[in-house]
């Protein structure tokens, strides 16, 4: 019997002992990014058969006595506890709130897809441009097409779409922005209604600045020699290959006294659209009208709001130059009835891709994309105001320019092209999708991260440095994304801390201690009623 009850008391000092290594390991990795606690199960062992006095239960049969041969560990649980959210200063460092993985894979011989999951998510970009973990492992992810923004439906490595190129005769690896060549300008403005009409012609009132307009005067700052237009007012646009230019609009007034049919308490206002002259890649560079782009009339009425708009665009089938009246026809519209301009940029007297069309927005358009009525061309536009184009269907928007009582001002413009940009740095949101903010302001996903989960995460088998395999237990891994299928959602610039509780794993010691110490009290104690046994025989 006494060797019996070593032998329990044996069980009982392995088990602890068990249970003590799983306290130490969670204990050791207290401060392990994403680390799970385990736990330890124990379980009985087999029991033996005793005799039986021959007394009965309640139901009938004999009673049975047996003993037990002591304690085993059952199972030791990965506990799944989120753990705390701890915030960084690292973009790419992810951390998860709800019951998804990370996936990684281990390019030394693994295939494509993950091939360990994890809740550490310390990644960083290696010299490959992939996102890795401390030991080289790929984050996994679906790739979104540049062109088209559609997510890709297999997931994939995770790599910054670099471009190796030569800058200051040094190899370096870069990853760009692609430009985009301007199309739309919107350009909001308050037009002083007590200025002065500083550019007069008594045949064409309402065209007297294109009248003016010359780039090949010698020693001046502006198309119009020394004399400046009433106000005027710039912005940049850029060709397709992301070159700037900057698109100044002068505004002028036009005298009612030198028009016809003018509208009792309206005022009138011609502009210009003109790129530099340099910039002009048509057959004008060089000439005085170089740089032309548009020219039109604003009409305000007694209030000083926009009402209507008369815009004019170079006839290519006109043989004589820009300054000529009769080389503008009415302009064409925009999808969205905005008249627009069609321009050809250049560079020293060279194309610089297609001529591209530009819209321009002074606040109000046409729904319908048509003039109602008016003369073909400012040249027989006259002094009278009946003869300028007119919108049909003419909408005014929210944001519309004016002409009130105060100095003349831009209170808002905004176009839609940019130059090309250069990655500065990355972000990741809740839905785990990876954004370059690049140097020309401009934002693009690259991908969006894998996320998967398990019939049950408690199969999965820890393969060391915080990863997991899929088993049979587990259940194969399914991939998705974040905010679906309960895997939780992503959080960037921040890290799961490890889910061990200090004080429940002291309190776990203490107890397992105890234990191990009172089995092998057991032991002795056996040990000395079997030397007692001895004794008695001698």
């Amino acid at each position: 019997m006494s060797f019996s009850s070593m032998y329990v008391g044996a069980t009982g000092v392995v088990a602890h002992n068990a249970s003590m290594q799983v306290v130490a390991n969670n204990l050791a990795n207290v401060s392990t990014t994403g680390y799970k606690r385990a736990d330890v199960q124990f379980g009985t062992l087999m029991s033996q058969q005793l005799g039986t006095s021959g007394s009965q239960n309640q139901s009938g049969s004999y009673a049975m006595s047996q003993i037990g041969k002591g304690v085993g560990v059952s199972e030791i649980r990965t506990i799944f506890k989120p753990g705390a959210l701890e915030n960084t200063d690292t973009s790419t460092d992810l951390a998860i709130s709800g019951q998804g993985f990370f996936g990684v894979r281990n390019v030394n011989g693994a295939t494509a897809g993950a091939s360990n999951y994890t809740r550490a998510g310390a990644f960083r970009f290696n010299n490959e441009a992939y996102l890795v973990n401390a030991h080289d492992y790929r984050l996994q992810g679906y790739a979104i097409d540049r062109e088209t923004g559609e997510v890709a439906a297999g997931v994939s490595d995770i790599q910054l779409p670099y471009e190796d190129v030569i800058v200051d005769g040094e190899p370096a690896r870069l990853v760009r922005s692609e430009p985009l060549a301007t199309s739309s300008v919107e350009m909001v403005t308050n037009l002083n209604h007590s200025a002065a009409d500083l550019f007069t012609d008594s045949n064409n009132p309402m065209f007297s600045m294109l009248q003016a307009y010359n780039t090949t005067q010698s020693n001046a700052s502006t198309p119009f020699g020394g004399d400046l237009p009433e106000y005027s007012s710039s912005i940049t646009v850029y060709d397709e290959e992301g070159g700037g230019h900057e698109m100044t609009v002068y505004f002028d007034p036009v005298s009612a006294n030198n028009l016809s049919n003018a509208v009792p308490g309206y005022s009138y206002w011609e502009y210009l659209v003109a790129m530099p002259s340099e910039s002009d890649g048509s057959s004008a560079y060089g000439t005085s009208s170089a740089g032309l782009a548009g020219v039109g009339v604003l009409t305000f009425n007694d209030q000083g709001i926009l009402v209507g708009q008369a815009a004019y665009s170079l006839d290519p089938t006109v043989a004589s130059g820009g300054t000529s009246l009769g080389a503008w026809t009415p302009s064409t519209f925009s999808e969205d009835g905005l008249p627009q301009v069609t321009y050809t940029f250049g560079s020293n007297g060279g194309a610089v891709g297609q001529s591209r069309t530009i819209s321009y927005d002074f606040g109000i358009n046409s729904d319908n994309s048509t003039w109602l009525s008016g003369a073909g061309s400012p040249a027989s536009v006259g002094t009278d105001v009946g003869n300028l184009a007119q919108m049909g269907e003419m909408n005014r928007d929210a944001r519309v320019s004016t002409s009130y009582d105060s100095p003349s001002s831009t209170m808002y413009h905004i176009q839609n092209g940019y130059s090309w940009g250069y990655l500065r740095n990355v972000s990741v949101d809740d839905e785990g999708f990876l954004t370059g903010h690049f140097s020309n302001n401009q934002s693009e996903a690259l991908y969006q991260v894998a996320m998967y989960r398990f019939n049950s995460p408690w199969g999965l088998d820890r393969s060391g440095s915080t990863n997991f395999t899929a088993t049979q237990d587990s259940g194969a891994a399914m991939a998705g994304v974040a905010k679906d299928g309960g895997r939780g959602t992503i959080s960037g610039n921040t890290l799961e801390g490890s889910n061990v509780d200090m004080a429940q794993e002291f309190a776990n010691m203490i107890l397992t201690q105890r234990g191990f110490q009172a089995n092998t009290k057991v032991i002795s104690t056996s040990d000395s009623m079997l030397n007692t046994l001895i004794s008695v025989k001698r």
